[in-house]
């Protein structure tokens, strides 16, 4: 079999665990189909003629590289940092990123992908307004996703991208912006009869800059907004949970326990950084040092972070690790920012919702190398490869 011809069968393969992720992120596999990926990309450059197969054209794998070395950094010094919770949830999610790296993704793969993956995220929707229609009683629903802090992640990734897609005119066929759209409106229900308040902040801010930034028409921007605030309105009315959960967004009050407890949390994670300001208590540390030392006598919860992504860098990895964390996202929100001003560029506009909506997640959860939450971040590095592709800061010539 000549060269070729194994290149190209591993790109089928690739591309084929790439589809698998695409229906399975939802939920744990025994597969990591991303790392399979990751490793058939590390065969098939044995079988390269031309090693120089690769240009690179942004700093975005330096900022995401200093960031690694940065908290590694903070692993090294502290002996009782946790090297096998550093690897896992800091190194592994990586594939994702260096992925793009190893396999020539298309522009037409890029939307195959997108849209197996809103898929994903209509079905889930229909069948938590099913459940809901049934007077199927969950608290937070999170149906196929293997729990509702992960779907909340997800929706925050995904959903903004889905919207930006949907609204523009560009070259995606009519059919796909169109399924885009409906994934939106059947997801507004089903997010709200999820009770994450974060979700609701920040989609409510992200999707109204998505569409100021892609309506010329401020007539038409008002009454697009005002339809989704008065379904949205209507739609709280029929879900008393829902209403329950509004109400108690702003509230510090310690009879809203979930609140009170956050702000107790905060409390802790700032001591650790206090006490250890340099390199922290170490990365993979948090619930031991919490539980023996700094959880707080008014707490009720035995809590593995501090729901929030800057404390949690802040209390495990100190001034080292979070200097690289800040770097990062600073050089994302510039690049993306500046890009879209200058050229008006959708893909800059999509990119930077996406990560808009993370950072805003990341505000009142460790959805960023987070205990437990680590397929947020395999998705996030998903979606930065993407982008990097797509505006070809990255091109793999072969």
């Amino acid at each position: 079999m000549s060269k070729e011809k194994i290149i190209s069968n591993l790109d089928n393969l690739i591309f084929a665990c790439l589809v698998l992720y695409s229906l399975t992120f939802f939920t744990a596999t025994p597969i990591n189909f991303l790392v399979t990926a990751f490793i058939l990309g590390i065969i098939k450059i044995v079988f390269y003629e031309n090693k120089n197969f690769l240009e690179i054209h942004s700093k975005h794998l330096i900022f995401i590289s200093l960031f690694i070395l940065c908290t590694f950094i903070t692993v090294c010094i502290n002996t009782d940092a946790s090297f096998s919770y550093y690897r896992s949830y800091y190194i592994s999610p990586l594939v994702a990123l260096l992925l793009p790296l190893l396999f020539s993704f298309t522009y037409k793969k890029i939307i195959i992908l997108l849209t197996l993956i809103s898929l994903i995220f209509f079905l889930n929707a229909c069948y938590i307004n099913y459940q809901f229609m049934q007077n199927i009683i969950i608290e937070r629903p999170d149906g196929f996703f293997n729990g509702y802090m992960l779907l909340c992640g997800m929706n925050l990734l995904i959903l903004p991208i889905l919207l930006t897609l949907s609204i523009h005119k560009n070259n995606l066929p009519k059919y796909i912006r169109i399924f885009f759209f409906v994934t939106i409106l059947v997801n507004i229900p089903a997010i709200i009869f999820e009770n994450t308040r974060i979700v609701w902040v920040s989609l409510f801010i992200v999707f109204f800059i998505i569409i100021f930034l892609s309506i010329n028409k401020k007539i038409y921007l008002l009454l697009i907004f005002s339809l989704l605030i008065i379904t949205s309105y209507n739609i709280f009315q029929i879900s008393p949970n829902s209403i329950n959960r509004l109400q108690t967004i702003s509230s510090t009050n310690s009879n809203v326990q979930q609140n009170y407890e956050r702000i107790l949390m905060w409390h802790s994670a700032l001591n650790m950084f206090i006490e250890h300001p340099i390199t922290g208590i170490g990365i993979g540390n948090y619930h031991k040092e919490y539980v023996s030392h700094y959880r707080s006598p008014l707490s009720k919860e035995d809590t593995w972070h501090p729901h929030n992504v800057l404390l949690s860098m802040l209390a495990q990895s100190g001034l080292i690790g979070t200097i690289g964390y800040l770097l990062l996202f600073i050089y994302l929100y510039y690049k993306s920012i500046s890009n879209y001003i200058k050229d008006k560029n959708i893909i800059d506009l999509t990119f930077l919702s996406s990560l808009l909506a993370f950072s805003l997640n990341g505000l009142t959860d460790c959805n960023f190398v987070g205990h437990n939450l680590k397929e947020l971040t395999y998705m996030f590095y998903f979606i930065t490869g993407m982008y990097l592709v797509c505006k070809k800061y990255i091109i793999n010539k072969n």
